[in-house]
């Protein structure tokens, strides 16, 4: 598991929240779809990205927008009336591992790419966001935590996110 620690994702000041109510969705397809990248020593690791960086993400969103609300997909008119959204973001996840070690088999190396895919409920889009989170872990600090790298590279993408998302000022405008 990826899952970095949300508590520690830090929360932005009212003043900085941009004040729009906004709907995020992420398939089954994709919560679903195991990744499978490589580890040390020839070994492979497998992981699930969107449900691991999930409960990360809806953090990250409901620290820069005024309300947050999970769709079931991008056209789900019930949920974008009932709470009046106004943005819809869909996330895209990549990732990548390695390890300089040919001994142990976690990855020393993780990268997470966290892109965002911001439209309007008309389906025309906004604004996009595109970081990549690194994680880095040596033997004797993994021996503990074998998804220590790929916690790293999940924080590391989700609070630059929030900043990328914070610094857009596409959504600050009226719609």
């Amino acid at each position: 598991m990826i899952t970095p620690d949300a508590d520690k994702i830090s929360a932005v000041s009212d003043d900085r929240k941009i004040n729009k109510r906004v709907g995020y969705y992420m398939t089954l397809a994709q919560r679903d779809a195991p990744v499978v990248t490589p580890g040390g020593g020839g070994d492979s690791i497998k992981y699930y990205p969107y449900r691991d960086i999930e409960g990360g993400f809806y953090r990250v969103l409901s620290n820069v927008f005024s309300d947050v609300t999970l769709l079931k997909s991008a056209s789900d008119q019930e949920a974008l009336d009932k709470y009046e959204v106004v943005l819809i973001i869909k996330p895209e996840i990549r990732t990548t591992s390695q390890s300089s070690s040919i001994v142990t088999w976690p990855p020393t190396d993780f990268s997470v790419e966290l892109s965002c895919q911001i439209t309007d409920r008309s389906g025309k889009e906004v604004a996009a966001t595109r970081v990549t989170g690194q994680g880095k872990a040596e033997f004797s600090e993994f021996v503990s935590d074998f998804s220590l790298a790929g916690k790293r590279a999940s924080f590391d993408a989700l609070v630059k996110t929030q900043d990328a998302l914070l610094n857009l000022q596409e959504l600050r405008a009226d719609r």
